[in-house]
């Protein structure tokens, strides 16, 4: 009889440490569920992409939050060998935050201007998501060496929000911004222009003009919802914009010869100014000038001079839109 209770008691005994083992399981799952709710952002080791990793947030108060991911950021390496840290080693990274207004501005060094393209756009992505997660943070700028970080067209790229940065079903992340663009097509006798608004993507890693230029090399058949049979493609067909660069308000627009091989039925003006206008309704741009192949050409078609840079012509416009 005593060795069977005995039995009862052990049993019983084993009992509440399975149980208890059981609840403190569900705990810890309760509190990694949680947890796993915070990330840090890296990158793919070819700097492609976007990534994330599960962070366990220690820290309670919003401003020390702040610390610990940036130190997350610029110290801690990713579990998975194919991730790499967002920032470089070499790069200094200190946050001023104003919780008041839910912003944090992010001083850099000019290291960082060594990163360039989709690199130095996916960097800034990690930063901002990962800092973004604090409750008090919605926007974050960016300050290198002193001065606001531009982007391609010379513009402070100001506060950014986590939303810039579109998730897609992947689980990758890219930069795409949203840009309307006023562009001018021929019409149909090839001596005005009209002009068709188009609501452009891109992921900030090309200008705004080479996208412009691409579009009008395109046509108007390329746009969606534009009414085929009223606008006409001005650039010939096989032109290749080999370069397209704005600084001091001048987009330095460089084509292969190509382009000196006119549509028939257009004039030297509406070919001309369907570039220039479409360019100049961008706001840091201004004139345009124009090479060949990177070279000054002294007249183009007829003779329009070619070696000069452009000013806007409304006179060429049409007043009727081409929708």
């Amino acid at each position: 009889m005593e060795e069977r209770m005995k039995k009862i008691l052990i049993i019983s005994g084993m009992l509440i440490v399975l149980f208890s083992l059981s609840a403190c399981n569900k705990v810890g799952m309760t509190e990694e569920n949680k947890e796993s709710d915070y990330k840090i952002y890296y990158l793919d080791n070819s700097e492609t992409k976007l990534v994330s990793e599960p962070y366990e947030l220690k820290e309670k108060d919003e401003k020390k939050q702040i610390n610990e991911y940036v130190k997350a950021l610029t110290s801690l390496t990713p579990m998975n060998i194919a991730y790499k840290k967002a920032l470089p080693d070499n790069v200094s990274l200190y946050v001023k935050p104003n919780l008041d207004k839910r912003q944090l501005t992010v001083e850099l060094d000019s290291n960082y201007l060594k990163l360039k393209g989709t690199s130095e756009i996916l960097c800034r992505a990690a930063i901002v998501k990962t800092l973004c997660q604090v409750e008090k943070v919605n926007y974050v700028e960016f300050v290198v060496d002193g001065q606001p970080l531009k982007n391609n067209n010379d513009k402070p790229v100001g506060f950014m929000t986590e939303e810039d940065f579109i998730d897609n079903t992947g689980g990758e992340t890219n930069y795409e911004q949203n840009a309307l663009v006023t562009l001018f097509f021929a019409d149909m006798d090839g001596k005005k222009l009209k002009e068709t608004r188009v609501k452009i993507k891109y992921d900030g890693t090309i200008p705004v003009e080479q996208l412009v230029i691409e579009q009008l090399i395109k046509g108007p058949e390329s746009i969606k919802d534009v009414q085929t049979g009223q606008l006409f493609a001005t650039i010939p067909q096989g032109t290749k914009l080999i370069k397209a660069s704005t600084k001091d308000g001048i987009c330095y627009v460089d084509f292969n010869d190509t382009f000196l091989k006119k549509r028939k039925g257009l004039t030297d003006e509406t070919v001309i100014y369907s570039i220039v206008n479409s360019l100049v309704e961008l706001p840091a741009i201004n004139k345009v000038q124009f090479t060949i192949d990177g070279q000054t050409i002294a007249s183009y078609g007829e003779g329009l001079p070619f070696d000069a840079a452009f000013e806007r012509n409304l006179d060429i416009v049409d007043s009727e839109e081409g929708e």
